[in-house]
Parts: structure tokens; C-alpha cells; sequence
């Protein structure tokens, strides 16, 4: 697809722009005394709040949903590739795809866990959990699915649902950044792959889990091979982190993480790192004047807006102090 193609929905991303939390949006509701004054802030946003509704329910990801929703349709029907589009909400799909099997596998009701944002809607992926075959999705999806299924009906395993969506959602999107054939898409797609194996392998070092399981869980589709991953862990963490990652070009955010943990790599420490990370590849982007790359750092924008409005509201809900939830949120964009 030629870059010039995108020279339309670029121009009316610029309008999306303007509707994103400022700086000054974002202090309004981190200095409000209680949930209802941050509220208050939020109303004078494009987000649509019923105030008395939240305050008494503290649904806050209703109206968040609501809005990622919105955008994200209206971004499918101007796009030029819908895939571009896929790389963010396929997340959203495969999640679904997690919770239709766990429904499937315990007989639970878990309708309330769905998320009603992707390409398909949740329908289609019923009808693949159900009988194992579709007419209208990925491949890759069809053969997470079945595969799932079958190792459930083997060896019984809830987990199943969890390690084989994550495996083929790094799959899927594999297959479709090297579609796209995207320089810039690739470099964030290894990216994100290298350093959510790393966050990974973090957490299974803290839980003190087995090589096994960092097999079963860790991607392959990223550029750090899944071998190396495994023996550099059983040295520890820091020594993933240096012998892996420190060739990388954002090796210099990852050096904090190592003065900042001293013998072990703190996993909420490591995951803003991260976001910061995938924010300077975004901001590298943003300002491409064609190409797909505009719509990839405003898609990440919006989800790193709903991350922190969550935050804040949770965090004044809960009487947090305000410098603790300051030192929680992820990159702002245009900051």
C-alpha cells in the first residue's frame, strides 16, 4: 500500500489530536480532593461520564471502553488497511478469545469479561470456540483455537486458554506487521515483543517458576531467540537484561531499570520503562507526514489516556496520594 494513501486520514487525525487530555487536563483531575472534583475535571473532555452513576458504582471502564470503542471504529472506516488498526485491537480479540474458552472449558458464565472492541465482533469468535472452525478469521486465530481446545480436552489444563491466545497473538501480529512490510511497524513490533518476553521472564524469575514454564509462556516471534531467553535466566534477571538487551537501540532506558533494582528488576518499574520505550518509537513517528505510522502512535496515545485516566480515578477513589498516582502514570502525549 503506498504511503500517500494515508495523507487523508492523517490530516484528520491532527482534529483526533486535539481532543486528547492536555497537560492541564490531567493536573485538574490529579490535584481534585476526591473522586467526584476529578470527575467533575473529566467532564469538560470528550468523554461522556454520568457522574452520580460512577460514584456510586465506580464502573469507571464502561465510559473508558465506551470511548476506545468509538475511535477505534471510526478508524477502521477511514484507514486504508484495517491492519494497521489490528496491530492495536487485536489484543482486544484475543483476550475475548481467552474468556470464550475459559467459558467453554469451566462452564462459567463470563459474558462480563468481554470486551467489545476488534475487527470481529464477539459473535465470530463464539462461533469458532464453539465448533473449531471459521469461514471468516485468521488462520493463525483458528489454529490458537483448535490447539487450545485440544490440549484442554488432553491434559485438562485451565491455563491453556491463557499461554496459547498470548502465543498466537504475538503469531498474528507477526504475520501482520511483516504483511505491511513497514519498517518502522516492524522495528515497534520487535519492540514490544523483545520487551514483553523480558517483563515475562522478570516475573517468572520473582514467582521462581521452572524453564519449562518460560517455554510454554514466552514468545517466539520476537528477535531475542526463546533459547537464549531461558539460560540467560537462570543466571537471574539482571543478567537477561545485560547480556540480551543492552545491544538494543533503547538499551539507555533499560540502564535505569538495573540502577533503579540493584539485584533484582522490579516488574512495575520495568513495565513504565517499557511504555516509555514504545513512546520514544511513537514520537518518532507521529510526525511522518504519510505512511501508517501516525494512526499507530495516536491508537497508542488513546490507549495510554484511558491507562491513566483509570489511574487517577481509581487512585482518588481510594484516597491515594497524589504523588504516588503522578509516579503510576504512563507517557502523556506531546510531553
Amino acid at each position: 500500500m503506498q504511503d500517500t494513501q494515508y495523507k487523508g486520514v492523517n490530516t484528520l487525525l491532527r482534529v483526533y489530536e486535539t481532543q486528547l487530555l492536555t497537560r492541564e487536563d490531567y493536573e485538574k483531575m490529579l490535584r481534585a480532593e476526591n473522586l467526584s472534583e476529578a470527575l467533575e475535571a473529566l467532564k469538560s473532555t470528550e468523554y461522556l461520564i454520568d457522574e452520580q452513576e460512577l460514584l456510586e458504582h465506580k464502573t469507571f471502564d464502561g465510559f473508558l471502553m465506551q470511548r476506545l470503542k468509538n475511535l477505534y471504529e471510526e478508524l477502521y472506516s477511514v484507514t486504508p488497511d484495517s491492519e494497521v488498526v489490528q496491530i492495536y485491537t487485536l489484543r482486544y480479540t484475543y483476550h475475548n478469545l481467552k474468556v470464550l474458552l475459559k467459558q467453554k472449558f469451566t462452564d462459567q458464565d463470563l459474558e462480563h469479561l468481554l470486551i467489545h472492541i476488534g475487527k470481529y465482533p464477539v459473535s465470530t469468535l463464539r462461533h469458532l470456540v464453539n465448533t473449531g472452525q471459521s469461514d471468516e478469521l485468521n488462520p493463525i486465530m483458528i489454529e490458537g483455537v483448535t490447539g487450545a481446545i485440544e490440549d484442554f480436552e488432553t491434559y485438562g489444563r485451565l491455563e491453556t486458554a491463557d499461554v496459547f491466545m498470548d502465543t498466537y497473538y504475538y503469531k498474528h501480529m507477526r504475520a501482520i506487521t511483516d504483511r505491511l512490510n513497514n519498517a518502522t511497524i516492524t522495528k515497534m513490533a520487535d519492540a514490544m515483543i523483545d520487551l514483553d518476553n523480558l517483563s515475562t521472564v522478570v516475573r517468572s524469575i520473582n514467582q521462581n517458576k521452572s524453564r519449562s514454564f518460560l517455554h510454554t509462556v514466552l514468545s517466539s516471534s520476537g528477535t531475542i531467540p526463546k533459547k537464549a531467553l531461558i539460560d540467560a535466566a537462570d543466571d537471574g534477571a539482571i543478567n537477561v537484561l545485560n547480556s540480551l538487551y543492552l545491544d538494543k537501540t533503547y538499551s539507555k532506558r533499560l540502564e535505569a531499570v538495573v540502577v533503579e533494582s540493584k539485584d533484582n528488576i522490579n516488574p512495575m518499574v520495568l513495565d513504565k520503562v517499557i511504555d516509555e520505550i514504545v513512546d520514544d518509537l511513537m514520537e518518532e513517528a507521529k510526525y511522518q507526514a504519510f505512511g501508517p505510522m501516525p494512526v499507530m502512535a495516536f491508537m497508542f496515545a488513546i490507549e495510554k489516556e484511558v491507562t491513566n485516566i483509570r489511574l487517577i480515578l481509581v487512585g482518588k477513589d481510594n484516597q491515594i496520594d497524589e504523588d504516588i498516582i503522578r509516579e503510576r502514570m504512563r507517557p502523556i502525549y506531546g510531553s
